[in-house]
């Protein structure tokens, strides 16, 4: 079998752009999965067991319903319910964002819950108040233990945007799609996509690795 990746020079600018489109979303939707998870992961600590009940159904959501699912009904169902048409990037982002939360807020609450109690028990002894606590001592602490399983979060959410090709956003996975379709060649804009994605995942890996040495020791 002969490979002709040079059939690929015409459409570089097409990846280029689907890779654009690729950072764009996974930066939009960790924006989104980070802030909210870290917010649900600190109100599950809360001791309010009905608080905790809603946010542990939110979370079961997104752990048994396929992203692909839930990203078909953000872009296609959301018209027929609000009337109004979501573009393809905001679904995607959103999508991918609350799945995210989910992930996000679990993997921090483990380390929040993981911080010795004798620290919760030292703050209250000089009088912090809840919030004061949980922000100078607790979640610091808790962050330590929890950056690797965030940096692979963060590679998860880069992988997954390639689902959003499903529905026609213009990213790496999209773009790959339509040079197939214009040069009835599969193996060098797929391999093309492929090397892209590893390269980024490994230079995120990398760059985990070296927080993970200067928080984590």
């Amino acid at each position: 079998m002969t490979m002709k990746f040079h059939l690929l020079q015409p459409y570089i600018s097409m990846f280029v752009e689907g890779l654009a489109v690729t950072c764009e979303v996974t930066a939009a939707a960790l924006a989104i999965a980070l802030v909210l998870g870290f917010i649900i992961a600190v109100l599950k600590v809360v001791p309010c067991r009905p608080l905790r009940a809603l946010l542990d159904f939110y979370t079961s959501i997104f752990r048994g319903v396929p992203l692909i699912v839930l990203l078909f009904m953000a872009y296609f169902a959301t018209p027929q319910l609000t009337g109004y048409k979501i573009s393809m990037f905001a679904a995607g982002v959103i999508t991918l964002g609350l799945n995210g939360s989910a992930t996000v807020s679990e993997t921090v609450r483990g380390g929040i819950e993981g911080v010795d109690r004798g620290q919760y028990d030292a703050a209250r002894a000089i009088g912090l108040p809840y919030g004061t606590m949980m922000r100078l001592i607790v979640i610091p602490q808790a962050l330590r233990s929890v950056i690797p399983a965030l940096v692979n979060e963060v590679i998860t959410v880069l992988k997954s945007s390639s689902l959003v090709a499903t529905i026609g956003l213009m990213d790496m996975m999209r773009a790959a799609q339509s040079v197939q379709a214009l040069t009835y060649r599969a193996f060098e804009p797929f391999l093309a996509v492929a090397v892209v994605y590893y390269l980024i995942v490994m230079a995120l890996t990398a760059a985990g690795h070296a927080v993970e040495r200067k928080f984590c020791l």
